[in-house]
């Protein structure tokens, strides 16, 4: 009853909209509102008189009469519909029936204030929400209702099982989490079918003094936030931000758009702004974006420099600047901002690794060669030199690491393996001297070398390095023997190609500890070979020459033994001797006949002697005998005294050798 008349055709269409939702309870509602409808055609002047003034008061009783209202029913669905317009909001709170009518329960409008009329489109429809809300919590609080609106954006601002979108506006984020406590469902309807809440939006009553109060508190925040960015731009004017907002040119025609809404094509400055239209605002007199203030270009570089302030990196600074400011291309700004600071620059930190660029592999072994010397390590310094192919490793402990003890070194090695084509170092002093680079030059080796201070292009050597400190730090054993021990190891250990080192080098596996735990199949081979050798060795042995038996060697037997001393030209080619020691099945000893040196003799040394009288010289040790190897290869053993007595006489202290010889007396002259 309290809705003023209207002021021009399309707050009358509003109103007739209004009636027309509620035709079916209406009786006569053609004859009623005819005055009314004639105003609304394009050739009839607008003309408000008392007979247009009776039928709307007449419309505005029959929309109050208990056919059009309804009584709260707690078992009949319940719901709102909200609308907004430039000048007020409205809802109405209503009963829907199973046929699809709604009757309306009551009726709420008001109009909006200074601040309110600037609000966003989407803002003031989601403030008639909240206004509706506030207006009838008693009917809808702890059960569920409908909400109806015509702003379809509202549908994922405030859906009940959506979440609100994270940049949404300060305020809109406040009254989402206000409606969150209510139990809605919340659907979309026509502005043509939405007449109800349209026309009370159109024709508010009059004002909310009440519900303005609160909603103007809870923009204080956001104000201070502004009055604090405009002292820390200008401490001496708190407006700054204010004023230069409306000296802006773009911001000021967003600022018309947010208030009286977006057109559908706007110029290349205002696009950015247009794709953020629902989360546009405006308070104070600035821009905000979401719970950020729009800054103006004018003071764009006095915030960089703010945001800038402890030197800090361009992921801070947008951190920083996402919780209070905002314009286009700011992260792009930020980021020349941290490029042009000369401080930050001379202090900046290494850049991040770049992607590994391995060294091409090698064709064939010791083709490239890396090098290194680890320094002060264990009380010496170390060479270290290992093939790319191959990673067969060369160490060599030196006292000096000039580069005519490195090139001494590597010519060992290289006399081993051969010049390689190309030698990789650092850039040490011993490896970039003009001694250094005109050896390899006469070797025809390609000396190559990586940017100083960067190891990894040595990556090679210096990794061998690591290995082999680590290696000399765990063992026991003195530095020298360990080094030889990690060799071995090294060397003899298969790559993740299955080869070794020496393998993939030498095309051979070096024998270590571990290869004598299980017999290779050649050493199987080498022992058939050797036994079947043994055999054939025994059967010519048998044969030959004179036939001489098995035990023919035995101590105290004659024999001739080969003479293999200086004057074995001119004298005698075998001298008598007599065996007086037996070694083993092959070797004995022998003392020249009759009384000369004693000799060592193998059995291929010795022929038999015949033909003669029992050797007058005894042996030494007449129990032991010669054995000639059998087919059987058994053991060589001594045979016991007891078990073989040699047929010669036994001479000894109580024994004493005498001679055979008939002695001639002695002639005497006499003068």
């Amino acid at each position: 009853m309290q809705m003023p008349p209207p002021k021009d055709v399309a707050t009358l269409k509003s109103f007739l909209g209004s009636i027309q939702f509620y035709r079916k309870f209406l009786p006569n509602l053609a004859t009623a509102a005819e005055p009314l409808t004639r105003l609304t055609r394009k050739d009839v002047r607008w003309k408000w008189t008392t007979t247009e003034q009776t039928a709307f008061n007449d419309l505005k009783a029959m929309l109050n009469t208990d056919t059009v209202l309804a009584h709260f029913n707690p078992s009949c669905p319940i719901g709102i519909s909200c609308d907004a317009s430039d000048v007020g909001i409205g809802a109405v709170l209503f009963h829907r029936y199973p046929d699809g009518s709604e009757r309306p329960i009551a009726n709420a409008s008001k109009t909006l204030s200074s601040a309110q009329k600037k609000y966003s489109q989407i803002q003031k429809e989601a403030l008639s929400i909240i206004f509706a809300l506030h207006k009838f919590h008693q009917f809808l609080y702890g059960r569920h209702f409908i909400l109806v609106t015509d702003h379809r954006p509202l549908l994922a601002m405030f859906g009940p099982h959506k979440a609100t979108p994270v940049i949404a506006a300060n305020r809109l984020a406040r009254w989402a989490l206000m409606l969150s406590q209510y139990d809605y469902t919340i659907e979309y309807r026509e502005t043509s079918k939405h007449g109800n809440a349209d026309a009370l939006s159109r024709l508010p009553a009059e004002s909310d003094p009440n519900f303005d109060r609160k909603e103007s508190d809870s923009d204080i925040d956001t104000v201070c936030l502004i009055n604090t960015i405009s002292t820390q731009i200008n401490s001496g004017d708190q407006n700054k931000l204010r004023k230069e907002t409306a000296k802006d040119p773009v911001i000021t025609e967003v600022l018309r758009y947010v208030r009286e809404g977006w057109p559908k094509q706007v110029s290349d400055l205002l696009k950015d702004f247009k794709t953020k239209e629902n989360s546009l605002t405006t308070i104070n007199g600035c821009l905000m974006y979401g719970n950020r203030v729009v800054i103006p270009r004018s003071l764009q570089p006095e915030v960089l420099k703010i945001l800038h302030e402890g030197h800090f990196g361009m992921q801070r600074m947008k951190q920083l600047a996402r919780t209070a400011v905002y314009w286009p291309r700011i992260d792009a700004d930020i980021q020349d901002t941290c490029h042009r600071c000369t401080a930050c620059a001379e202090h900046q930190n290494k850049p991040a690794k770049a992607a590994n660029h391995p060294w091409m592999l090698p064709e064939k072994p010791w083709s490239r060669v890396h090098v290194d010397h680890a320094i002060d390590f264990m009380g010496h310094n170390w060479l270290v030199v290992v093939d790319s192919y191959s990673k067969y490793p060369c160490i060599h402990p030196t006292s000096s690491t000039s580069t005519k003890s490195t090139t001494r070194l590597l010519e060992e090695d290289f006399a081993h393996f051969g010049y390689p084509h190309a030698l990789v170092s650092d850039n040490a002093t011993s490896f970039t001297s003009q001694e250094f680079k005109t050896w390899c030059q006469e070797r025809g080796i390609v000396h190559l070398t990586g940017a100083p201070y960067h190891p990894a292009t040595n990556g090679a050597a210096e990794r061998l390095v690591q290995t082999f400190k680590n290696s000399l730090k765990k063992s026991s054993k003195p530095p020298r023997e360990a080094l030889q021990e990690f060799l071995m190891q090294y060397r003899r250990s298969p790559l993740p190609s299955g080869y070794s080192p020496s393998e993939l080098l030498n095309n051979r596996l070096i024998r270590a500890k571990i290869d004598t735990l299980v017999p290779s199949p050649a050493h199987e081979a080498q022992g058939r070979q050797a036994r079947e050798a043994t055999k054939s060795q025994a059967k010519e042995f048998q044969n030959a020459v004179h036939k001489v038996n098995n035990n023919y060697y035995q101590v105290g037997r004659p024999c001739y033994a080969l003479y293999c001393g200086p004057r074995r030209t001119s004298d005698p080619r075998w001298v008598p001797a007599t065996v007086i020691r037996v070694h083993g099945s092959r070797s004995v000893n022998v003392k020249v006949h009759p009384r000369g040196p004693i000799w060592r003799r193998h059995i291929e040394q010795l022929r038999p002697r015949y033909g003669v009288e029992e050797d007058t010289d005894p042996g030494t040790d007449p129990g032991d005998l010669i054995h000639v190897p059998s087919p059987t290869l058994q053991p060589d053993v001594e045979t016991n005294s007891q078990e073989c007595q040699p047929s010669a006489p036994q001479y000894g202290p109580g024994n004493p050798r005498r001679s055979t010889r008939i002695r001639k007396p002695k002639k005497v002259w006499n003068c």
